[in-house]
């Protein structure tokens, strides 16, 4: 008979080589009286093994006629499966396959053997950790956390460690761990060990309920935006449970605040710079509110002015710095200045400061600058710079006399406001029936003093006007004239026939008046003044007039007491002329003198303290 081989194999074990005519030879001619007993297993090595180590199984019977074939078994969690055939079994032993038996048949049938156990030693396994309570939490909770293991030997340590994102934290030691828990430390394992290894938990998380937080507004689109557009706001924040409702605020400046609308989103359809917004969030446990949110709203310069120097006024003549400040964003990339004068507008240089511009009353120079960045250009208003000045007194101040009345009128201009008092005889003259005193302003700069006089005596006091401001003082002193004295002085020059000379004098005073008409004055219309004598109702002014030398022939002192004409001059009186410099920035007043050799200054000896008793 032809035999047909069968390899019989499990995992881990031998091969083994059964016939099936092996089957056949044992059954034909004999008879059945016994099944196998006493079937049994054996292991080598006898005690304990480390886990993936190999061992013998060897399996025994009685059996009469003998045993013919043997079957081996493992178990595990319940469940059987073949491992092999042959009374000898080679195989590895791991911690979870431990228990085997073998089975033993002849002619007459099966025996089983009880189920062996090899005693295998492991590292641990199967780390888990159970949490109480065990739903969800809240923020602070305090927590019981349980580690379990299996493991030959049992595990001889516990080790618990808290995990949050990338930074692990040892919490402490034992089987069980009491701990609290929140919204950021929620997430826990175990490690257990062993002489033969250790093994970690899988990570538990906690179920943590908290209110928003970390709440912030998301803007689209990002970036810079341009006055006037519109941007659409998102609330975002972390909670749990997730947010139930959302409220979006406005700030103004005066910290005014005002309920925008209730949706996650927010549509602003006309941005400004002037507005702040924030949003609140709000669950079943709290609320939450992000941080004020200033747009970066792009605009083009605005409130352009000028500032002069550091202080709110500047001397006559000095040189000064002008500051030209805007409001932009972006801020301005270039500033340019302009100065104006007389309706002509000239270019002058640029940058946000100009430097060394010569303020002056009499030139009437005034500055502004133009501020620009890519959105747009803006203007501040001209320079109003508050020059200061020593008081200047107007050739139009005069007295006459109208019958019982004397009229005396004082003009001075000065910056600041100059105190005129009036002196009659070296005495201060104040408010009464007999001299009345009123004063009424000229303009910005100006102002007009009149003392009337009441009475019948032929011979009038001598009158002085004092101006003063804490840049200096000026004093004119003015002679009574009689308008019938006038007419009749006109009627005997006429019939003496001085004609001639009077031709002169007028000639003399039209050359007079057009040289101060070129004088241009920074004041408005009734400012504008000539400084000049008129009529001879001025008798002299201090340090500060001139005459032609015909009109003064014959006049007593004209030329001083050196006849060089030196007495009574004050240096530092000018009247200054514009003179063109580059930029047209620097103005140089140049002193009030004779206009050529044909003008002197007036003497007058009633300026002198002993005999006008000025008080000071």
């Amino acid at each position: 008979m032809e035999l047909t081989p069968t390899l019989l194999s499990s995992p881990d074990s031998e091969l083994l080589c059964v016939s099936d005519t092996m089957w056949q030879a044992g059954v034909e001619g004999t008879d059945c009286t016994n099944l196998p007993k006493n079937t049994s297993v054996s292991v080598i090595p006898s005690g304990e093994v480390l886990e993936g180590s190999s061992v013998i199984l060897t399996c025994s019977s009685d059996a009469n006629p003998p045993v013919t074939s043997y079957r081996w078994y493992s178990v595990r969690a319940g469940d059987t499966t073949s491992t092999g055939y042959g009374p000898v079994l080679r195989t590895k032993i791991w911690a979870d396959n431990t228990h085997f038996y073998c089975e033993a048949k002849n002619m007459c049938g099966t025996h089983n053997s009880t189920i062996t156990k090899v005693p295998v030693l492991y590292g641990p396994k199967t780390m888990s950790v159970s949490v109480t309570p065990s739903g969800p939490v809240f923020h602070g909770t305090m927590v019981n956390l349980a580690c379990s293991s299996n493991g030959n030997p049992p595990v001889s340590s516990f080790t618990w460690y808290s995990v949050k994102g990338d930074q692990v934290v040892r919490l402490g030691v034992g089987k069980r761990l009491e701990t609290s828990v929140s919204a950021e430390v929620h997430q826990f394992y175990c490690e257990g060990r062993n002489d033969h290894g250790r093994q970690n938990s899988t990570l538990i998380e906690v179920v943590i309920q908290y209110p928003p937080r970390s709440t912030s507004v998301s803007v689209n689109p990002s970036g810079p935006l341009l006055k006037g557009s519109s941007v659409t706001l998102t609330c975002i924040s972390d909670a749990n449970p997730p947010v139930t409702s959302y409220r979006w605020y406005s700030v103004d400046k005066s910290e005014t605040h005002s309920v925008l609308g209730s949706e996650q989103m927010y549509t602003v359809a006309n941005v400004s710079g002037n507005t702040q917004y924030f949003c609140e969030a709000k669950n079943q446990h709290g609320s939450n509110n992000s941080t004020m949110l200033q747009l970066n709203i792009q605009y083009p310069p605005r409130n352009t002015s000028v500032s002069v120097s550091s202080s709110d006024s500047v001397l006559e003549g000095s040189s000064v710095t002008l500051t030209c400040s805007s409001d932009a964003n972006p801020p301005v990339t270039s500033y340019r200045w302009y100065s104006v004068r007389g309706g002509t507008e000239d270019y002058v240089a640029s940058g946000q400061k100009l430097i060394q511009a010569t303020i002056n009353v009499i030139d009437g120079r005034e500055y502004y600058c133009k501020a620009k960045n890519h959105h747009g250009e803006d203007q501040s208003a001209s320079t109003n710079a508050s020059i200061e000045f020593a008081p200047q007194m107007s050739s139009s101040s005069r007295c006459l006399r109208s019958g019982s009345q004397v009229s005396c009128t004082c003009d001075s201009h000065a910056n600041p406001a100059p105190l005129v008092q009036w002196r009659l005889s070296g005495r201060r003259v104040n408010h009464s029936t007999a001299t009345a005193i009123r004063e009424e302003p000229l303009g910005r700069i100006g102002l007009r003093s009149t003392l009337t006089i009441r009475q019948s005596q032929e011979d009038m006091p001598t009158a002085l006007c004092l101006s003063s401001n804490s840049k200096g003082s000026a004093s004119l002193q003015l002679c009574v004239t009689s308008t019938s004295y006038q007419m009749l002085s006109l009627l005997i020059g006429a019939v003496a026939g001085a004609a001639g000379m009077l031709l002169l004098c007028v000639i003399t005073c039209v050359i007079v008046r057009r040289l101060h008409a070129k004088t241009t004055w920074d004041l408005k219309p009734e400012d504008k003044t000539e400084l000049m004598l008129t009529d001879w109702t001025l008798c002299q002014e201090k340090d500060s007039l001139y005459a032609s030398k015909t009109t003064l022939t014959g006049h007593p002192g004209a030329n001083g007491a050196n006849g060089k004409g030196t007495r009574g001059v004050n240096p530092d009186l000018h009247v200054p002329q514009p003179t063109d410099s580059p930029g047209g920035l620097h103005y140089k007043p140049p002193p009030i003198g004779p206009p050529n050799s044909d003008h002197v200054p007036l003497q007058h000896s009633s300026l002198d303290t002993t005999t006008t008793g000025i008080e000071e």
